[in-house]
């Protein structure tokens, strides 16, 4: 089965009609290239795949438990945080605990109270539970990839740095669909090519 199929989608926005009875379908393992004009509807398509928009007529089907995510070519001017937390909120059922780990163990390196070292095992032993070492771990390899310091914060990042920022968090969730729209703006040579 493929892992999207879209069947006679149309669309139109503000009288202007971007689809008209488009079908195509992307399966497993493929790579798949956007090409067109400035306009063309290759940013509208991918927020159509990525749920993020509806279409006028037309069925999307995807297969049963996909991930989809989508990296926008623009940079989100309302994201603030630290790298880590930027990344880690691409994995909203881990946000919570990883977050309160990684920020405890930045605390305890200018503090050491029994009431920190309590938290620190508790934490641990719920990481544990949840199997949440992978997670970080994950987190930790892919932040390194993009070569970007996690306690960093993310609005004082160059433009380049932010859209490696978004990438890790794209890239974390490990998608079965990823969209990348204008993958390589502001990255560089060495963040293409890996």
């Amino acid at each position: 089965m493929a892992l999207i199929s879209i069947q006679d989608v149309s669309l139109a926005l503000g009288g202007q009609r971007m689809f008209d009875s488009i079908s195509l379908q992307v399966d497993a393992g493929e790579r798949v290239a956007l090409l067109g004009r400035n306009g063309a509807g290759k940013t509208t398509l991918m927020q159509v795949v990525a749920h993020q928009m509806r279409v006028d007529s037309g069925e999307i089907s995807y297969q049963k438990g996909i991930r989809v995510t989508h990296l926008p070519q623009e940079v989100p001017v309302d994201l603030t945080g630290t790298v880590f937390d930027i990344v880690l909120s691409g994995l909203p059922d881990r946000v919570k605990l990883l977050s309160e780990l990684h920020h405890l163990h930045q605390r305890l390196q200018t503090e050491d109270t029994p009431q920190l070292m309590a938290q620190l095992d508790r934490l641990h032993a719920e990481m544990d539970r949840t199997h949440g070492w992978e997670t970080q771990r994950q987190i930790e390899d892919v932040v390194s990839h993009m070569q970007v310091d996690p306690d960093s914060s993310f609005e004082q990042l160059s433009g380049g740095e932010k859209r490696k920022v978004l990438l890790a968090k794209a890239l974390v969730l490990k998608p079965d669909l990823l969209l990348l729209d204008e993958p390589t703006n502001h990255l560089d040579i060495r963040s293409i090519e890996w």
